[in-house]
């Protein structure tokens, strides 16, 4: 029985401190997150959809290269980070890892030539090599105050990150009128700005060396290595559609398709938010007798919580979007409801991604990264050309949802988690009806009735499995009050795993 106590408490302790994590992360990271969305309106009103598309294209450009340059030596930074607990070894590691960064933006460097040749690059190709340093470093940094435990820090330079974004692009675009240079300068100088900030406020310069161990650096490039194609693959799932519809159909249609994806982006925003906390549970909790119960109860709840976001999403696309951008921007609700279903797929490869993170298995992530990378490129090249931005979005949801199916039979081969399948099933097929029924033309009547029935079967559904682990996480006086709501529902709701969980 003492035993089982102990269980128990370590196990509310796992939990609890995951939820001040994120807790603490939100804050941090909501406001810049936010920040993308309000500034949509802003960006419709000083750009053209044609500026817009251009200015995608090379923001997405720079994503590309950063992973490939730095080899993605910001994941190694938390991984390693997190196991060193001397400030020998957390020097070790960081020291590394600016050096790698440093030696990669100096090779970047020596083909900028070839990179500008790019049309959409003309006269913004030292921009973008600026844009690729800044945002490597800042992603550095910031991974690396994660490591040595400082998320309030972490926090802390969202806020003034956030601010620092906002103000500049108020004086940059409507302000100066500079379109597409502004909107560059903005990035770059907020991402500039809160390294330094990180370097100085976080004392990671304590953490830098004059000497390089070498023993360290090979555990950290097979670790690390792996993830560049992966990360790369995973990208161009995301950011072919972008330059495939920009080829068939031009940077107008590519400027609709950017403001399509910023509906799904509060999906990723509240997502992002929680894995942050999540992949340091995750490594931390890796040895833990617990660690199978912590994934079934954190996965469900995640995947619960998500189906249930996106059908309020969908509920309220065409309104929200009305009131948002500009009236040529306005055709994106017919896409961004498929894009939305794509996202949450997305979402929960995020947190399978997370096992091959705490196992080590980086290769693993290579694998499903790859089959999402290709399946995405050749399901464009047949659709876009005959279905334009729907086909993209199509492409996009059979893409990420063929990466999570490969992955949740995978990942439990490495950590065996366990998850309600009809639930699943159920919630995916009642946003995929609710995305069909957004994008169709009819009586607003009956399509916002039956919007609203489809959003409350989602949330029935799932509702009982919320209560559930929030009933782990909460106070005594407000557990014993929440029980009789929590089996009732779960009940109702008939939809629990093999372990009689809802």
């Amino acid at each position: 029985m003492d035993d089982a106590k102990a269980t128990s408490g370590e196990s509310g302790r796992s939990y609890k401190r995951l939820f001040l994590n994120t807790l603490t992360f939100a804050i941090g990271s909501f406001g810049s997150k936010l920040l993308v969305l309000i500034l949509v309106p802003l960006y419709t009103s000083s750009l053209t959809p044609g500026e817009y598309g251009t200015v995608d294209l090379i923001t997405q450009t720079a994503n590309l290269l950063i992973p490939i340059f730095t080899l993605t030596v910001s994941e190694a930074a938390l991984r390693f980070g997190l196991d060193a607990r001397e400030l020998s070894s957390r020097r070790e590691v960081y020291t590394l890892c600016l050096r790698i960064l440093t030696v990669g933006l100096f090779a970047l460097l020596l083909v900028m030539p070839a990179i500008s040749m790019l049309g959409y690059l003309e006269g913004y190709a030292p921009l973008l090599y600026i844009y690729v340093w800044t945002s490597s470093l800042r992603q550095l940094n910031m991974t690396f105050v994660r490591a040595v435990e400082k998320v309030r820090l972490f926090a802390l330079d969202g806020v003034l990150c956030t601010l620092t974004m906002l103000l500049l692009n108020i004086l940059l675009l409507p302000g100066l009128k500079l379109g597409i240079l502004g909107y560059l300068l903005a990035i770059i100088l907020s991402d500039a700005l809160s390294s330094v900030f990180l370097f100085f406020a976080g004392g990671l310069y304590r953490f830098v060396g004059l000497k390089i161990d070498r023993g360290q650096l090979r555990p950290m490039l097979k670790y690390c290595v792996p993830m560049i194609p992966a990360t790369v693959l995973w990208l161009v799932t995301s950011v072919s559609d972008h330059f495939m519809v920009t080829y068939f159909y031009g940077e107008e249609q590519n400027g609709i398709l950017v403001v399509a994806y910023k509906i799904p982006m509060i999906l990723t925003t509240v997502f992002t938010m929680f894995s942050q906390a999540w992949n340091m549970s995750a490594i931390s909790e890796n040895s833990s007798s617990e660690r199978e119960r912590l994934y079934t109860d954190i996965f469900s709840m995640s995947c619960s919580f998500m189906f249930i976001l996106a059908a309020g999403i969908l509920l309220f696309i065409k309104p929200v979007l009305w009131l948002w951008v500009d009236g040529e921007y306005f055709i994106a609700y017919k896409y961004a409801p498929i894009l939305t279903v794509a996202t949450v797929f997305t979402c929960f490869n995020v947190f399978l991604g997370s096992v091959y993170i705490a196992q080590k298995k980086t290769k693993h992530t290579f694998y499903t990264s790859l089959a999402a990378g290709l399946s995405n490129i050749v399901l464009n090249l047949l659709l876009i050309p005959r279905f334009g931005i729907f086909g993209a979005a199509t492409a996009t949801l059979i893409s990420y949802l063929g990466a999570f199916l490969y992955r949740l039979i995978d990942t439990r081969r490495l950590i065996r988690f366990d998850y309600s399948r009809p639930r699943l099933i159920i919630s995916t097929l009642l946003i995929l009806i609710m995305s069909v029924i957004v994008a169709l033309d009819f009586s607003a009547g009956l399509r916002y009735g039956l919007l609203a029935a489809l959003f409350l079967a989602v949330a029935a559904v799932n509702i009982g499995e919320l209560i559930r682990v929030a009933l782990i996480v909460a106070p005594e006086r407000i557990k014993n009050r929440l029980k009789p709501l929590g089996r009732l529902i779960s009940r109702q709701g008939g939809l629990e795993d093999k372990n009689g969980r809802a």
